[in-house]
């Protein structure tokens, strides 16, 4: 048995002169919720259209659980798709919607009524029935919309950018009932955003596209801790991504020196691993630890003296950036309940542990 319920092999697709995807090798595991991930214009819904069968690839092979799907029509693949805009029919009730796709394909009444109420149970609306979509929230119809897509239970869910119209706090509770709702049903969810906060909540695994290709696949943790190219540190999460001007072994140790100001950091490479090839570094905020007084901080290689020159307030954080005495600029992020009383123009200190120093060849 296959373990994969999608896979792309080569795949490219160009309209006209426009190459949009280049040359991709996907595979996508079954049972896993799998976020494709990057700014508009990268090939990500092109992608997800060529799964579905909306697009067909310039070249190469799209394998849904093993068979090749070249020729076969999006209502014979066993897909179901949410889309951004959820596509619900004003005049029918909640019912009507979530059964239509069961009627058209003909399924005894008996079926179809059992279906609706099995789909509406899982996204919590039973009960709803009789309702139109105008008399629901944005959230219930986004769940109507997805309720119609499991009703004639696929094996695998598109879903594209569904969460995009909802305000700041509805998305943030669908992430979490996307996420249960995958997970009880057991079943592959593909998902297309630009919201690297919604891909890191729900993945299993991210693919992350810049440019019609991609740039990493990998767990959430590992994309965000282990980038493999600037652009994917810079995309997901937030970074100091800074470029390298030299780099240098003395015996054991590593040194890298950054923009052409002379900032020297101790970093750690691996055994097995060569830094000579490093273009950038990328630190994440988090691991640039602040202190008022050089006492705060504790005795790493990396300790670094600046000015507080501006701090956004995120709540339970401060999002803080120093300039270093050869006028570098660099973010740490600190819980506002350890640092109460920083103030801009402030004296501080830094330290960086070596281990948190990323080197990146791209």
């Amino acid at each position: 048995m296959n373990s994969n319920d999608i896979e792309m092999v080569s795949v490219t697709k160009t309209f006209g002169s426009n190459l949009v995807v280049n040359n991709i090798d996907l595979a996508i595991p079954t049972g896993e919720f799998v976020s494709i991930l990057g700014p508009s214009g990268c090939g990500k819904t092109t992608t997800l259209n060529m799964i579905a069968g909306f697009a067909q690839p310039s070249s190469g092979e799209i394998r849904i659980r093993g068979k090749s799907q070249r020729g076969v029509p999006p209502e014979k693949r066993g897909i179901g798709m949410v889309f951004q805009n959820y596509a619900l029919f004003p005049h029918m009730t909640i019912a009507e919607n979530v059964g239509f796709g069961l009627k058209m394909k003909k399924r005894p009444a008996g079926e179809t009524r059992d279906a609706v109420q099995n789909a509406l149970r899982r996204v919590h609306l039973d009960g709803f029935e009789n309702r139109y979509p105008k008399e629901l929230s944005g959230g219930q119809q986004q769940r109507t919309a997805l309720a119609r897509a499991i009703a004639p239970e696929p094996s695998l869910l598109l879903l594209d950018e569904p969460l995009s119209n909802l305000d700041l706090k509805l998305r943030e509770a669908m992430r979490v009932e996307l996420k249960d709702i995958q997970e009880q049903l057991a079943m592959t969810f593909v998902y297309v955003t630009h919201d690297q906060d919604e891909a890191m909540a729900m993945s299993d695994r991210i693919v992350v596209m810049q440019d019609g290709v991609i740039a990493q696949t990998g767990r959430p943790a590992e994309i965000y801790e282990h980038p493999r190219s600037s652009f994917v540190a810079d995309f997901i999460g937030k970074s100091n991504l800074l470029p390298i001007s030299d780099i240098r072994q003395i015996e054991n140790d590593w040194f890298v020196s950054l923009g052409t100001k002379g900032l020297t950091l101790s970093v750690f490479i691996p055994d097995g691993m060569s830094g000579h090839d490093a273009r950038y570094c990328c630190i994440r905020p988090e691991a640039v630890r602040l202190a008022v007084t050089d006492e705060g901080i504790p005795p790493l290689p990396n300790r670094l003296e600046g000015t507080l020159s501006r701090i956004v307030n995120l709540g339970a954080y401060f999002d803080c950036f120093i300039t270093l005495k050869d006028g570098t600029v660099l973010k740490s992020l600190v819980r506002s309940t350890r640092l109460p009383g920083l103030a801009v123009n402030q004296a501080v200190f830094l330290s960086i542990d070596p281990d948190a120093v990323q080197l990146l060849s791209r």
